[in-house]
């Protein structure tokens, strides 16, 4: 039986040889993973300061604040889908357990999104937004929404061994979701009768935490807070039972 200290040597190793990977062969290099937030945030100023004013107050800053942690949740979820199928060698080796693959992706996508916040602060700087303690929720924030793309992880991995159209059925999904996400609106303009789809959206409601914390400068609502601890745990235990449970089959079927 392996030791803990293999594992996390084991992951430590994958996620640097997957960022690595990420970029090898390309001129700009890690440069990519600070181009596409920031055109995407270009995007969304041009659409909604310009072309259809939403009248938000430093907007750049406002979108930005959300649009990375968006980012993390929305490029995790997109790989999860294939973790296993493309690494079938290794859920073959006796001593190797697939959930790794699962956490190496998570902490991968969150290694992108820690060298993207610098940028994050420097635009709030740029509109005069301080910095203030609520910054010490961040890795809180960070921890939930971990949890929560294991667990997704785990489900999607396991389910789109049996099941090929799970990772098409995530990309729709996920553009889907972005409309039903507040990143480029406020969650207050949401009509009363549809106030449910953010109330069972996590997402959403972490979107606003990280909006809280960055854009705001206050601390996170703790019932905000407590509803999403409680659903990243519920997620990550759920998508756990279904991988251990499916794990033999997995195996057999890849």
């Amino acid at each position: 039986m392996s030791s803990p200290t293999y594992y996390l040597d084991l992951i430590v190793h994958f996620v640097r040889c997957d960022f690595s990977l990420r970029y090898k062969g390309s001129v700009l290099g890690i440069l990519w993973s600070l181009m596409l937030p920031i055109a995407q945030l270009l995007v969304l100023v041009f659409l909604f300061q310009r072309v259809i004013p939403l009248k938000i107050d430093d907007y750049p800053a406002f979108v930005f604040s959300a649009l990375l942690p968006w980012s993390w949740f929305s490029n995790g979820m997109s790989a999860s889908g294939n973790l296993f199928i493309s690494n079938r060698n290794l859920m073959w080796r006796p001593r190797f357990a697939p959930v790794t693959l699962v956490i190496v992706n998570t902490l991968s996508n969150l290694f992108l999104f820690l060298v993207q916040m610098p940028i994050l602060v420097g635009v709030m700087f740029f509109y005069g937004r301080d910095m203030t303690f609520s910054l010490l929720f961040v890795p809180l924030l960070i921890l939930i929404q971990g949890i929560l793309l294991v667990g997704f992880g785990m489900i999607l991995a396991t389910m789109n061994v049996f099941y090929r159209d799970v990772q098409h059925i995530v990309s729709v999904a996920l553009m889907l979701l972005f409309y039903l996400t507040p990143v480029f609106y406020w969650s207050e303009d949401v009509g009363e009768n549809y106030r449910i789809l953010y109330l069972l959206n996590p997402i959403a409601m972490l979107i606003q935490s990280y909006r809280a914390v960055f854009f705001y400068g206050t601390v996170p609502e703790w019932h905000s807070l407590l509803l999403l601890s409680g659903a990243s745990v519920a997620i990550c235990g759920l998508g756990y039972l279904i991988y251990s449970r499916q794990l033999h089959k997995v195996i057999d079927t890849i």
